[in-house]
């Protein structure tokens, strides 16, 4: 009888083991990607919402781990010539693409049968190579493949496509020639703009690839079954996946809550799994910090459109006046910063910061020199008194009113200067409409590279600055293949939002990534737009 009782305790045990394992895995899990992707075809995305539903559907060569290791992806194994410029690739054979039941009812079951049967190959890379470095039109990556041979001037048209340095000697085996060894290529192969494209589908979307779950063919971790513009993205577990990792959950929906503080408490509830959190937002209950991306600045604005602050004079004059000390750190998440690119940007295998070695264009204060380009803008806008407005947050009111007095006193009483404290959500709407004079605002980057945040504001962003010269800055550097250079013109582009009076920094700040207490294994091994679920388990 004790013999009896002690194997039904075992078996009772056993059976606990599994039922607890068994509400971790096999279960959906939802994330907050903030809007509806325009697209979601891997060589034209350029939006991190577009990137992190990719990074899950997609699977490159290779693929970070959640420690930011490269691990093989669609590539088996690699090798690197002795002087850096010759990848060689062995891709896994016999790794399908993932076609939705959905295509048969929309193409047909000719058209469903040849793709469902589609294996990747290596011409599959080549393609999607091509297309990434001709693409003309939006907004594309394509300077992130100047490295590889010819890239540049097939970019620019002075050699056919055919010459980029990318071929599949055979459907196995792709090889990549660089112009220069680069440090961090295996690290750009798992940015979407590597992703393959099977060519034969493109085609056949007669250029309304990526558009909807009707238009797209996965080969990732996940595959798209589901897009509702107005609400989410679902995305199911791809039983062919051939990938290093095994596929955890279900399936991800990807939703489009855009306001911060309902993703707090919606991932507080475990509604949502995990999500990202701007500086201004505190972190709710039943959550765990995960990791810290210190991707924006918090600094005085100005709209160039302004009839008033268009004048570069004008801004520089406040610019000049501008007392740092006033400014100390408010909380742990403010650091003192002089710079316009935020310190997660990077360029090439390291930081921006680390790239330029510390260099920093900075304003420094001057009331003399304020003072001589205050008398200088009257002139110009033939004005015997100018009236401005300043927006700031409320939490920071009592500081801006100290700035208020300080250019009072250095400008005198050709000026006049009001404050407006305010939420952080109306300070955003008027920066998005444009209806504001000077704001002390956030910016947060979308981007985890200094080219492609600087290259953000080519149009003027909401400055709403309008010149020639600074698009000529950004067509240089989008046309540089060169580390060093990169780093250079950065520090160009910088150097003139903030010598042009367009952008004060006075901090850095952080946004946080969270996971629910009800979650594990979701991560984030680069920035925002490498948040990965394959391993992702729930609890609840």
């Amino acid at each position: 009888m004790k013999r009896f009782f002690s194997l039904f305790l075992v078996l009772v045990f056993i059976f606990m083991l599994s039922s607890c394992s068994d509400k971790s895995t096999g279960k959906s899990v939802t994330y907050s990607i903030g809007n509806s992707p325009a697209t979601l075809d891997p060589q034209f995305a350029s939006d991190t919402a577009a990137q992190v539903v990719i990074n899950n559907t997609f699977e490159g060569l290779v693929r970070l781990d959640k420690d930011g290791k490269v691990i093989p992806g669609i590539a088996e194994e690699w090798s690197i010539s002795a002087d850096g410029l010759t990848y060689a690739f062995k891709l896994k054979e016999g790794t399908e693409w993932y076609c939705p039941a959905v295509l048969k009812k929309e193409y047909g079951d000719e058209f469903y049968e040849k793709f469902s049967t589609a294996k990747v190959t290596a011409e599959d890379f080549v393609f999607a190579c091509r297309r990434a470095i001709t693409l003309r039109e939006g907004t594309t990556h394509a300077h992130r493949l100047f490295v590889i041979e010819n890239a540049p001037q097939v970019y620019s048209g002075a050699l056919p496509v055919e010459k980029l340095g990318v071929s599949a000697p055979d459907a196995n085996t792709l090889v990549i020639k660089l112009n220069a060894p680069c440090s961090d290529f295996l690290e750009r192969l798992t940015e979407c703009e590597f992703m393959p494209c099977n060519a034969d589908f493109f085609e056949a979307m007669g250029g309304r690839y990526g558009i909807s779950n009707k238009h797209i063919m996965c080969n990732g971790p996940f595959y798209i079954t589901a897009w509702d513009p107005e609400t989410s993205i679902t995305a199911k577990a791809n039983k062919f996946y051939a990938g290093e990792q095994t596929v955890v959950p279900s399936s991800v929906i990807f939703t489009f809550d855009d306001d911060p503080g309902s993703v707090a408490s919606k991932v507080s509830s475990a509604a949502l799994l995990a999500g990202i959190l701007p500086p201004d937002i505190e972190m709710p209950e039943d959550t765990h910090f995960v990791k810290e991306n210190r991707n924006g600045i918090f600094g005085f604005c100005f709209n160039c459109s302004d009839e008033l602050l268009r004048n570069v004079n004008l801004r520089l004059a406040l610019c000049c006046s501008i007392d740092r000390n006033i400014f100390s750190p408010v909380n742990d998440n403010t650091k003192p910063q002089f710079g316009f690119i935020p310190e997660s940007c990077s360029v090439g295998s390291e930081s921006y910061a680390q790239a330029a070695k510390g260099q920093t264009p900075i304003i420094s204060y001057s009331e003399a020199m304020a003072s001589g380009f205050f008398n200088a803008s009257l002139e110009e806008l033939e004005k015997s008194k100018v009236n401005l407005t300043v927006i700031c947050p409320e939490w920071l009111e009592t500081q801006v009113r100290q700035q208020l007095q300080v250019w009072q006193r250095v400008l005198g009483i050709n000026i006049g200067l009001v404050v407006n404290a305010m939420p952080v959500e109306e300070i955003n709407k008027a920066l998005s409409a444009g209806e504001y004079q000077i704001a002390l605002a956030g910016i947060a980057s979308e981007y985890e590279t200094a080219v492609d945040y600087v290259k953000s504001f080519r149009n003027g962003g909401f400055f709403r600055f309008d010149t020639a010269e600074y698009g000529v800055i950004v067509d240089k550097l989008m046309n540089t293949e060169n580390e060093t250079e990169l780093v250079e013109g950065c520090f160009t582009a910088e150097n003139f939002i903030l010598q042009q009076g367009i952008c004060f920094p006075v901090y850095s700040r952080a946004s946080s990534f969270i996971v629910s207490d009800e979650a594990d294994e979701i991560y984030m091994p680069g920035g925002p737009s490498t948040v990965t679920f394959i391993a992702a388990k729930r609890f609840d």
